[in-house]
């Protein structure tokens, strides 16, 4: 089977059947493929490609219904999605459910899916390679000088990548943070 196939999520026929149906699944689609560029769930894709691809806010109810996934995994795709500031929550007048729209800004959700993906990665990285050099004692001299090197280079490249890392957000602009508190109070970041 490939691999576009597999990724494709079910909708219920009555989504099916409207005239939005194809692209909802080519949307949706779209975003699994990405997510998984990131290291993250299909759902979560199908989450945040669902509430894009919808013209109206949608509520858990919603997505569950739409993407024929558990109300489990709908409820942690989108606590994902919230804390990395890809999906907002609404609110309609006389409504008790939250409505989720998606975070249109490329800036926001870049610098939300880095700092939840690549820096936690990097953090790791750093103490897995402290541990490394004992290790190395295992070894005879001769093999010992060649993975010391390639030790040296992991290093070199672990210490780029973290100081690329605040260069790639800064050049997306502010940190999640402030760009959140921006959007609180009604500027863009």
């Amino acid at each position: 089977m490939n691999g576009a196939a597999e990724s494709q999520v079910p909708l219920p026929e009555s989504a099916a059947a409207g005239a939005g149906s194809a692209w909802e699944r080519e949307v949706v689609d779209f975003y699994i493929h990405l997510a998984q560029a990131f290291s993250l769930p299909k759902s979560v894709g199908a989450i945040f490609g669902v509430l894009f691809a919808s013209p109206r806010p949608l509520s858990l109810d919603d997505i569950v219904e739409r993407l024929s996934i558990s109300k489990g995994s709908a409820s942690s795709g989108l606590k994902l999605l919230q804390r990395v500031g890809a999906v907002q929550p609404t609110y309609e007048p006389g409504d008790r459910r939250t409505r989720y729209v998606p975070e249109m800004s490329i800036r926001r959700l870049l610098t939300g899916l880095l700092q939840e993906t690549v820096t936690p990665h990097l953090r790791r990285g750093a103490e897995q390679l402290e541990s490394l050099a004992p290790l190395l004692d295992e070894y005879p001299p001769e093999e010992r000088k060649v993975l010391a090197a390639r030790l040296r280079a992991l290093n070199t490249w672990q210490g780029k990548a973290k100081r690329l890392l605040p260069f790639v957000l800064g050049f997306l602009g502010r940190p999640l943070r402030r760009a959140k508190a921006a959007s609180e109070s009604g500027t863009d970041a």
